[in-house]
Formats: structure tokens, C-alpha cells, sequence
């Protein structure tokens, strides 16, 4: 029997990377199917403003945060999408506590 999630967890509604891949796609406006994870963000063009504008859509779509000293410590132009995807995936429930906050 399933137990009725938390508040936070009620809220919080995880990024799948498929659906990520889908809103990124859109952005770039091409089809998800063409975005290799291995391709790194410079190949795909994705430039420091739709970088910014990504991470913005996925905080209020997921209704998560990020720790912004990890994304400027990572997001380099020869970044692999694959890692770009994980850390999408790794934001933290909107009212939790993380460094920065």
C-alpha cells in the first residue's frame, strides 16, 4: 500500500530526462530526437543565455533550485549534454536548505 506523499514531495515533481531533453529541444527549436548526449553544449548552441534561460524554466516547471556555485563550476562549453541533463536532474525541492540559499 502506498503512502500519501509529503508536502514537499507532492510539490516537487522530478525531472525526467526525456521531459528535459523535450524542453531543451523546444528551446533550441529542434527535434529531441536529433540532441546526442554526447554532443556538448557549444555543439548544440547552446551559449550562456539559453543556458541561463534553462536552468530558469526548469526550477519553475519542477519547482526546484539549484546550487549555482555547482552549475558555474561545471558549465563549460565542452560540456557533454549527458552531464548537463544530470545536473538538471539534481535540483533541490523548492523551502529545502542548500548552500546558497
Amino acid at each position: 500500500m502506498e503512502t500519501a506523499p509529503t508536502s514537499a514531495e507532492a510539490v516537487r515533481q522530478v525531472p525526467d530526462r526525456e521531459g528535459l531533453k523535450q524542453r531543451l529541444a523546444a528551446r533550441l527549436r529542434i527535434d529531441a530526437a536529433a540532441l546526442s548526449e554526447k554532443a556538448t553544449l557549444d555543439q548544440l548552441g547552446l551559449d550562456s543565455l539559453l543556458l541561463a534561460e534553462t536552468v530558469a524554466d526548469v526550477e519553475t516547471r519542477y519547482h526546484v533550485e539549484f546550487d549555482m556555485a555547482v552549475f558555474a563550476e561545471n558549465l563549460v562549453p565542452t560540456l557533454p549534454l549527458g552531464a548537463f541533463l544530470d545536473l538538471l536532474g539534481e535540483g533541490q525541492s523548492r523551502g529545502s536548505s542548500h548552500a546558497g540559499a
